[in-house]
């Protein structure tokens, strides 16, 4: 499959997509457990790699996960670090752990892992761990994404990162002390450690939503306009768990500090594992696949069924997959 018959269409990929079975059940079917907050990556033609966060109503984020799958659809488990794991590492207790971002550092070939981290309680940061191998073993690199600005007091986590033309992009979670709102806010790196706070980035020129939400969850990617996240978009908290309706695409002007709305539309669930009010528990990850001629869609989705309701203790989350095709090209 060749690379550059690809187009990024935002349109094409919600418009089309295809649901085409869960990938990863949640840990319990008892309410406050949810299974998902990761990414995929593909190594070579056939070793697809994800990641995930398992929770319960007692344990809450207590590991991060790592899957490998030869399709893309059916998972199994490759390697794990418990939240104890983590605490020792970090040599600070960690309460919780949440979204989880895995890349190919293009440096080395290394898997980096990007996890979420409580260490508060309810002050998060962002660590990073690093293999050669998704069966591990991760060895450490420490807090790379920290709570260093008046914007991020509280919480500098949940990021969007990726690799885009020579340069590391994050969108993250971004929680002031004292102001209950979310935002997102910009911050690059050359080597993916080091990072540099560009601020918070206008949405259309203008400041962002200011309550309940606006957080940011996807694939940031090249185009011909510039860096492109595509993904959901967060603008609802419901019962202490922020929830979505919508998904979106923006293009992240550097320069301006700047996201340009290039589509948005909300996501009707095509399966019976989603809510119709808020089928979606923040998570998305969009992976491109280029060999197969498709997108491959992970969805944090909220069971309608087995949850009490939405909010942080009483739904039920488990990971779905999605596909759609890529426009302009062929399988191979």
């Amino acid at each position: 499959m060749a690379l550059g018959c690809v187009s990024v269409s935002p349109h094409g990929i919600f418009g089309r997509r295809s649901f085409q079975r869960v990938a990863l059940e949640p840990p319990s079917a008892e309410p406050g457990s949810w299974r998902g907050a990761g990414k995929a990556v593909k190594l070579g033609e056939r070793e697809y790699v994800l990641s995930a966060r398992p929770r319960t109503r007692e344990r809450r984020g207590y590991a991060v996960e790592v899957y490998t799958s030869s399709d893309g659809l059916a998972y199994s488990p490759a390697s794990s670090l418990a939240a104890e794991e983590v605490s020792r590492d970090l040599g600070a207790r960690v309460y919780s752990i949440e979204n989880s971002q895995l890349l190919v550092d293009p440096a080395t070939g290394d898997l980096l892992l990007y996890i979420s981290v409580d260490l508060g309680p309810h002050y998060w940061e962002t660590a990073l761990y690093r293999s050669d191998d998704p069966k591990g073993p991760w060895r450490p690199e420490g807090l790379v994404i920290r709570r260093d600005r008046p914007y991020d007091s509280k919480e500098a986590r949940d990021c969007t990162i990726d690799y885009v033309d020579g340069l590391f992009v994050a969108l993250c979670k971004a929680v002031a002390e004292g102001d209950p709102a979310v935002r997102t806010e910009l911050a690059v790196s050359r080597d993916g450690v080091s990072w540099a706070k560009l601020g918070l980035p206008t949405v259309n020129g203008g400041l962002q939503p200011a309550r309940p939400a606006f957080l940011l969850n996807g694939r940031i990617l090249p185009s011909a306009h510039g860096p492109m996240f595509v993904g959901s978009v967060t603008l609802y908290e419901v019962g202490g768990a922020h929830v979505t309706r919508h998904v979106g695409a923006y293009v992240i002007d550097l320069d301006r500090l700047d996201l340009r709305e290039v589509y948005m539309a909300e996501w009707r669930p095509s399966s019976p594992y989603e809510r119709e009010d808020y089928p979606i528990h923040t998570y998305v990850d969009v992976l491109p696949d280029y060999e197969a001629g498709r997108w491959l869609l992970y969805v944090e989705a909220i069971d309608p069924s087995l949850s009490r309701g939405v909010g942080v203790d009483v739904e039920v989350d488990r990971l779905l997959a999605y596909s759609s095709p890529m426009q302009g090209c062929s399988s191979a």
